[in-house]
């Protein structure tokens, strides 16, 4: 297979250098350049991440570590460090949800008030450069991903944070995620749905399929919402209009799709 690249690459860039080449020099290159880390850089870093309140809760602390003590450092300062800045928020939590469980406050309530309180610090604090660096570290996807957008309250705030930050690439990530997992019902939102073409064009079935089945009622419902993701941009627009113009030329439900291509059109004239 890489021989077959490799010829590929030769035949269409005939006055670039050779494909091997160029993969080996990039290789020899990240070589060259972790070798050339001081050691003492590397360990103040690290010492500096260390000496953060709670960083044995962070997700890359395996990685720093690991690179702390292959630079040299003293691991007898990695557990003191750790250990003085360790203030146990995340099971203070817990705790304290427990005691009001156990006054008699239902276990459902508790539940409410820890993940609003949560949503509204992640919306607070969020910072998309650090979202990215998820996948920087290790270029893998996090464990806990998949578990969390199955949770209703958590794909909530993956929508409104992808509002906000539409260029963050672990948020358009989560996204086709969460499409890909059959929740493209409830990504509504503008900037959110439009990004990609694959989870547009689920979100565009499924928002169909719901005006044909749900009729008239459906159709008021909906249609303000609907009609602002499709009119979003041209490319949008004219990619939606010629799906529902093939599909109305079916007998069944095609009286209702051409009705819906001319709430479009005067969508897109209003604006």
């Amino acid at each position: 297979m890489a021989d077959s690249d490799a010829r590929d690459y030769d035949d269409e860039y005939p006055d670039s250098p050779p494909y091997h080449e160029n993969r080996d020099d990039d290789e020899e290159e990240e070589v060259a350049d972790e070798e050339e880390e001081d050691p003492e850089i590397v360990q103040k870093e690290c010492l500096e991440l260390f000496s953060q309140r709670d960083f044995i809760m962070e997700s890359n602390i395996l990685n720093v570590l690991k690179r702390y003590l292959q630079a040299g450092g003293a691991p007898s300062t990695v557990v003191e460090l750790l250990s003085e800045n360790f203030t146990a928020i995340a099971g203070m939590v817990n705790v304290t949800a427990n005691w009001l469980i156990q006054t008699g406050v239902p276990q459902s309530t508790v539940t409410s008030l820890v993940e609003q309180h949560m949503t509204e610090m992640v919306v607070k604090h969020f910072d998309p450069k650090k979202a990215d660096s998820i996948f920087n570290s290790d270029g893998n996807m996090p464990e806990w991903l998949p578990e969390m957008i199955q949770q209703p309250t958590w794909r909530v705030l993956f929508y409104k944070l992808a509002e906000q930050y539409p260029d963050c690439l672990f948020l358009n990530f989560t996204i086709k995620m969460i499409s890909d997992a059959g929740f493209q019902g409830e990504i509504t939102s503008v900037s959110t749905a439009c990004h990609q073409i694959e989870v547009f064009s689920r979100v565009l079935k499924t928002s169909v399929a719901t005006f044909l089945e749900g009729g008239e009622e459906s159709l008021e419902k909906h249609l303000p919402e609907f009609t602002k993701m499709v009119c979003h941009g041209e490319h949008t627009y004219l990619y939606s209009q010629l799906l529902m113009h093939v599909a109305a030329e079916e007998s069944r439900g095609g009286a209702n799709m051409r009705r819906l291509c001319q709430e479009l059109h005067k969508a897109a004239l209003a604006k």
